[in-house]
């Protein structure tokens, strides 16, 4: 029987870590006054709101309008809560922006001048036609060292078959009537900003996220950005670009998925749980992750799979018993508290063993066959081999514990008790037990530290 879904219950924080005593330093870039609005007004109203210290950039004058247009850009600020003094001019000039050697020094010379040092970097993507906005990602990206970027798009001149974001802001509510407001201290601009629907770019950028309407973000991280990306993509509404953003990075990943050591063997119970748990992971992708897929798939008993699972991005799925990946390398981690395993002879079903403590906790099962609950794990935990990876897992006593780990992972934001384990943790397994008949978990612990 398919898991049923779980009741709603309230939202996790997923901005957590952007609360911390120590705030971001978020400065937002636009090549023109009107950018910051159109592309990121909402990001800055979320940071703001968090308590992040919010610096807006414009690099460009209008050579006819340029008081004009400045003073414009300081009242679209204050609406989305940057003060007058934050809001800084490069005085470039506008339509001939070029990341050269004087734009860059002026760019440097100016956030001295000012004080201004940001952790974060929000810019404009380069999958844009514009050139002044392709040139202003340049200028930033050269004008700044050690950071993590942000990089939005103009509804005007996005080209969204290269537009790839991973950080999502919904634009509804109060946020979108102060973005309504910031875009109106404009007047200038009116026109211009109206010949394209910026409500259907945002639902289109929404959709990516499961959200009605969104700001959309790719991620960019330099060397050196250390302890930043996971604030940063705190920020985002998206439960699952929230919780896959670090892991993938740029490297994809491979869900090594079940199989038996040896080749041709079979398998001797119905895999249909497993292989709509991966239908679900592989779909999730599929659907959010643009331009394309990062999922890659193999079996886990194929001659590279446990070398693949010790320098890259991995997803392992299936028991000690399916999974030899799970059974070779994850059950012996050190940092693996919670583990599938079985016994030999197997006079027994698999169960769920906590490596510290001994505790077993086996599936239970009417007259013998039927299943009734299910005991599973779920976990993100570092790569020993390659600490900038990660290793997930989602394993089961049975094949059902191990569908409802993918289906977590495919829809985070289906399971707040279970994401909220997550959240700002770069190691943390969930050992859980779970009712066969309606889906509903009862979390047995959550581990954030491993078996030592």
């Amino acid at each position: 029987m398919a898991p049923a879904a779980a009741r709603p219950r309230p939202a996790p924080e997923w901005s957590s870590a952007v609360r911390a005593a120590t705030p971001l330093r978020i400065l937002v870039v636009g090549s023109h006054p009107d950018d910051v609005e159109i592309g990121a007004g909402a990001l800055v109203l979320k940071s703001v709101e968090l308590g992040a210290e919010v610096h807006v950039l414009v690099l460009t004058d209008e050579p006819d309008s340029g008081r004009t247009r400045r003073t414009e850009a300081v009242l679209g600020a204050r609406e989305l809560g940057v003060p007058p003094e934050r809001v800084l001019f490069a005085g470039l000039v506008d339509g001939h922006l070029r990341a050269d050697r004087d734009s860059v020094r002026a760019v440097r010379e100016l956030m001295a001048a000012r004080g201004v040092d940001p952790d974060v970097v929000v810019t404009h993507t380069q999958a844009d036609s514009h050139t002044d906005h392709v040139e202003a990602n340049r200028i930033a990206h050269a004008a700044f060292r050690g950071r993590v970027f942000l990089h939005y798009s103009i509804h005007l001149s996005s080209e969204s078959d290269r537009f790839a974001p991973r950080v999502f802001v919904e634009v509804t509510g109060d946020r979108l009537a102060a973005k309504g407001r910031a875009l109106a201290a404009h007047g200038s601009q009116s026109d211009r900003i109206g010949k394209a629907d910026l409500a259907d770019h945002e639902a289109a950028l929404g959709r990516l996220a499961r959200l009605a309407r969104a700001e959309a973000f790719e991620v960019g991280v330099q060397n050196n950005a250390f302890g930043i990306l996971e604030k940063t993509v705190a920020l985002s509404d998206s439960p699952f670009h929230r919780l896959w953003t670090p892991i993938v990075g740029e490297a994809g990943i491979t869900l090594l998925y079940e199989a038996y050591s040896a080749p041709g063997e079979t398998i001797d119970w119905p895999t249909v749980h497993e292989n709509a748990g991966r239908d679900r992971l592989r779909s999730a992708f599929a659907a959010r992750w643009t331009p394309a897929s990062p999922l890659r798939e193999k079996f886990s008993n194929s001659p590279d799979a446990e070398d693949l699972a010790r320098r890259a991005p991995v997803v392992l799925a299936g028991g000690g018993v399916s999974n030899p990946v799970v059974r070779h390398l994850y059950n012996r981690l050190r940092d693996t508290l919670w583990a599938i395993e079985y016994d030999l002879p197997r006079t027994e079903p698999a169960y769920l063993l906590n490596r510290a403590t001994g505790r077993r906790v086996y599936p239970e099962f009417a007259d013998g066959r039927r299943l009734v609950r299910d005991a599973g794990l779920v976990a993100v935990v570092p790569n020993p081999w390659a600490p900038e990876h990660r290793i997930v897992a989602a394993c089961g006593a049975s094949g059902y514990a191990t569908r409802v780990g993918l289906e977590f992972l495919a829809d985070p934001g289906s399971r707040p008790d279970l994401a909220g384990a997550f959240l700002d943790h770069p190691s943390t397994q969930v050992a859980f037990t779970v009712d066969a008949a309606d889906g509903r978990l009862e979390l047995l612990d959550v581990s954030h530290g491993g078996f030592r």
